[in-house]
């Protein structure tokens, strides 16, 4: 069984794999590869299947340096890469990150087969997670299902370009600004803030967006 583990913290590294050394302490020729970065992990990756060697799971931080030559920004990017070269193998993305957004951008996007938080399931609970996704189970841990759930209560923001619209309005953007950014019309854009002020029960300017969304942990 290959296993590959991919986080640039070194100690949650080392504790992860013990808990998979544990959770497949009976499993055959049990192989555990470690990388602390995007482009590191990549490099392996392509290794394995130049000698058609396939990981078995992979378990891989979201957060970590990017590797530009690939456009691998993300923990996620790596995750959608790996899925392509080895569609069999099973994936986890762990995560620091609370916003709602990006936890349903992963969900929806990337589609691992387990996304939990780091300090969402105790080391008992992991080892049973890791021990079922290898039996085929999806899994998500009980505040990244709370906070997605959350998302869809709100169908407004199940839309990619609502998500868009706040996360821009949330770096400075202007209304031509965010329309430039996203192909549409400052008219398009004006139409679809009514909407998102609508789903955030607000009525006054545009920083109230940011504010409130902010406030329900959306981003």
């Amino acid at each position: 069984m290959n296993i590959l583990i991919v986080d640039d913290h070194s100690g949650y590294l080392e504790s992860l794999k013990s808990i998979v050394t544990y959770a497949f302490e009976d499993a055959k020729n049990l192989e555990i590869t470690k990388s602390q970065n995007c482009e590191n992990a990549i490099q392996i990756i392509k290794q394995h299947v130049a000698i058609n060697k396939t990981f078995d799971l992979a378990i891989i931080d979201y957060i970590m340096p990017p590797y530009n030559e690939e456009e691998i920004n993300n923990g996620g990017d790596l995750c959608t890469y790996l899925k392509k070269v080895m569609p069999t193998c099973k994936t986890v993305i762990n995560t620091g990150i609370l916003e709602d957004f990006t936890l349903f951008e992963i969900d929806q996007k990337v589609k691992p087969d387990t996304l939990t938080l780091k300090s969402d399931l105790s080391v008992e609970d992991y080892i049973k997670v890791m021990q079922e996704i290898m039996q085929g189970k999806k899994f998500k841990s009980p505040y990244v299902t709370e906070r997605i759930n959350e998302i869809w209560k709100h169908k407004t923001f199940t839309q990619e370009q609502n998500r868009k619209i706040v996360e821009l309005l949330a770096l400075g953007y202007k209304i031509k600004e965010i329309a430039n950014a996203l192909s549409l019309s400052e008219v398009a854009i004006q139409k679809r803030i009514v909407k998102i002020k609508e789903t955030l029960e607000i009525k006054d300017c545009n920083t109230s967006i940011l504010r409130e969304a902010k406030r329900r942990g959306y981003v």
